[in-house]
């Protein structure tokens, strides 16, 4: 018991010492570091800044104007030189001089003066008046009434006139004066639709009037131009014999 009493108290001893050890080496090492602290706070380590150079402002003298070039001499246009005048002849004209008077014709009172001779007329165009052809007039298709005839109407009445011709058949034996005419009036709507044929005027031949009326009546013909707006077209068809 005793030498484990030694042994426990010779431990304890060595700790102890230990112990103080470590402290001691603590303290020592904690006034290392303050007094590095402190003399790092007296040293100084930043650099000291450079001294900026002070530069004095110097007032420059502008610079001197370039002197202007001289401006050149005006020069005058040439004066025109003056036109001659047309050299004038102041010769005067010769004189006229009078012509003689012409003597008087001596008149022979015993003899007359002969008569002038006396020409026939002649024509210049000898033509018989008899002979005259009388004038024919030809078959035609005319709008009653104001109608503007721009180029489209006009082809359009053309054609109608064709279409009506070509059904106007009368028959070579049928006996009509040469300046017989039958007038025909008759409306054509929108659609090219024939209505209101009428007579208006008779060549007094029946017949001749009778297959007039007969021709537009059958006849087909096309719907009226585009460009004409009235709702319907009055016409007067002319037949001739011609």
């Amino acid at each position: 018991m005793k030498k484990e009493q030694d042994r426990i108290q010779y431990f304890a001893s060595d700790v102890d010492s230990t112990l103080l050890k470590i402290i001691v080496c603590a303290v020592v090492f904690h006034l290392a570091i303050v007094g590095a602290c402190i003399g790092f706070h007296y040293v100084k380590i930043q650099k000291e800044p450079e001294k900026i150079p002070v530069f004095e402002l110097v007032q420059m003298a502008p610079p001197a104007p370039t002197p202007k070039p001289p401006a050149p001499p005006k020069t005058q246009p040439p004066k025109p030189k003056p036109k001659p005048k047309p050299k004038v002849n102041k010769k005067l004209p010769p004189a006229i001089k009078p012509e003689p008077k012409e003597k008087p014709e001596e008149v022979v009172e015993d003899q007359p003066p002969p008569e002038p001779e006396q020409k026939e007329p002649v024509d210049d165009f000898p033509v018989d008046d008899m002979d005259l052809p009388v004038a024919v007039e030809a078959p035609s298709l005319d709008p009653v009434g104001s109608v503007d005839m721009d180029p489209l109407m006009q082809v359009y009445l053309e054609q109608l006139k064709k279409i009506i011709m070509s059904n106007f058949r009368p028959p070579k034996d049928l006996k009509v004066g040469r300046d017989a005419k039958t007038t025909v009036q008759f409306t054509v709507d929108r659609f090219g639709g024939i209505t209101a044929v009428i007579l208006k005027r008779s060549s007094g031949n029946k017949a001749w009037d009778h297959l007039s009326v007969r021709a537009i009546q059958i006849s087909k013909v096309p719907e009226l131009p585009p460009n004409y707006r009235a709702p319907s077209l009055v016409l007067n068809f002319n037949f001739t014999p011609n």
